[in-house]
């Protein structure tokens, strides 16, 4: 009788909590195998959907009582599916693949409302008549008037939104994605920033609040006073805008880490650029102690790299997989100038470069000083294998595995793909960022370093 009832009420806890679990179902119309991801809004760590062969998945996020915001990413797909979820929700996603990379979605169930309304607000902050020649060439005035119009029209989709919290938090966020909208004006527009309404607007943007501004609009409004500034060259910008988050945020919480995001950015993003000031600028601004030392074991392997990276210093060395599955290393081309293209299948600027990558191999084909590779970063080597075989590339194919993958990430830094390297017979660094092959200057430049 007593093992009785304790099954009873654990199925009856498995049920309760069944009914509080959020539940996200969907389906994937001509779904093509292709990596579903989804993550919180600003959550850079991502999940994978179990997408099977008729493209159904089901999903439970551990969603919060008062809801979050969820994106979801088709792998090659340029549009990016947001929606709403709080606990115990039941929400379905039906989404379709269409050609050129596009896909469209429909939402049904306990948050259709709310996911309406974002999906109204991501088609009017994506929509690319903000880049039209007609929207351009507005002055501030008009700009504003238009963005007014479509914020009236996103309230009608507001006001079916039943539950007050989930209203109250979607239109916080349309509202910071108005501004950062209005504060990107002079940086797209055909007019002067001079324009006094604009002026006028950038004043009234309270930078101290985070309901009311984030580090997008931060960044607009000081990329509009940097402009007012004729003294400012080119290279004090990094540390310029560091001073600028000094001088315009006075939250203390929010200074740091705006100063903070700032120069992790110049970490990630410089390249091999001497960021000695910037970084002093942000050790003599920050106030947080813990992220500063953070940032100064950052700053140092950043250092590190970069020194490796200057010409004449050896290219650090890593293993390759050929088509053929043979392995080598990047040493084993020394005896020759050695063109390097870091690349991606699914990289569509590196596809780009293909046909002139060919060019240049035929150019040099007779040639025996000079090596042309391409070294690809792709994770799926059967997807690498069967881009090769419709293609066929006439110069030599590479690719990596996880650990060569992890040292180049460690000691090139290389954070956007394609990458061109030239190496020297010796194996060093000529140029750590060499010129695109479809650069008309490409060629010349290479023969220039055959001959010296």
């Amino acid at each position: 009788m007593n093992r009785l009832y304790v099954l009873l009420i654990i199925v009856v806890c498995m049920a309760c909590q069944s009914s509080h679990q959020t539940t996200l179902k969907g389906v994937i119309k001509n779904y093509n195998g292709a990596v579903v991801r989804i993550s919180q809004l600003g959550n850079p760590k991502r999940d994978t959907l179990d997408v099977n062969e008729k493209g159904e998945f089901l999903y439970h996020p551990a969603a919060s009582e008062k809801g979050e915001v969820y994106e979801v990413f088709v792998k090659e797909h340029f549009v990016t599916v947001s929606l709403f979820l709080s606990a115990g929700d039941r929400e379905n996603l039906e989404l379709t693949l269409l050609p050129e990379k596009k896909l469209e979605y429909v939402f049904s169930g306990d948050r259709e409302n709310e996911n309406a309304y974002l999906a109204a607000l991501n088609a009017m902050m994506d929509s690319r008549e903000w880049y039209s020649p007609e929207v351009t060439a507005l002055p501030f005035k008009d700009f504003q008037a238009r963005l007014n119009e479509k914020e009236k029209q996103l309230q009608l989709l507001e006001e079916r939104i039943a539950d007050k919290e989930s209203r109250l938090q979607l239109a916080r966020q349309a509202n910071l994605a108005f501004l950062t909208r209005r504060s990107m004006w002079h940086i797209f527009t055909d007019k002067k920033a001079d324009d006094p309404n604009f002026a006028a607007f950038v004043k009234t943007i309270n930078l101290n609040d985070s309901l009311a501004c984030n580090e997008f609009i931060l960044e607009n409004v000081i990329a509009w006073y940097s402009k007012q500034d004729s003294t400012r060259e080119q290279n004090d910008e990094r540390w310029k805008n560091l001073e600028w988050i000094g001088r315009l945020v006075t939250d203390r919480q929010m200074k740091d880490a705006y100063l903070t995001s700032n120069f992790r950015k110049s970490l990630k993003y410089a390249g091999s650029v001497d960021l000695q000031k910037p970084y002093e600028v942000y050790m003599s601004l920050c106030t947080d102690e813990e992220l500063k030392r953070e940032i100064s074991e950052e700053y140092k392997e950043y250092v590190r790299v970069n020194g490796n990276m200057k010409e004449g210093c050896m290219a650090p060395d890593f293993e390759m997989i050929g088509v053929d599955g043979e392995k080598c290393r990047l040493s084993d081309f020394r005896g020759k100038l050695l063109f390097i293209d870091v690349w991606a299948t699914w990289c569509a600027p590196c596809r780009k470069e293909l046909p002139h990558m060919a060019k240049l191999k035929e150019h040099f084909k007779k040639d025996d000083r000079i090596e042309i590779i391409s070294v690809s970063l792709d994770n799926n080597i059967k997807t690498w294998q069967k881009f090769l075989e419709k293609e066929k590339p006439t110069w030599k194919q590479f690719v990596v595995d996880k650990k060569a993958h992890e040292i180049i990430n460690k000691e090139y830094r290389i954070e956007g793909i394609p990458h061109f390297m030239l190496l020297d017979g010796e194996g060093r660094i000529v140029a750590y960022s060499f010129v695109l092959p479809s650069d008309e200057r490409c060629i010349g430049l290479l023969e220039k370093h055959l001959n010296r």
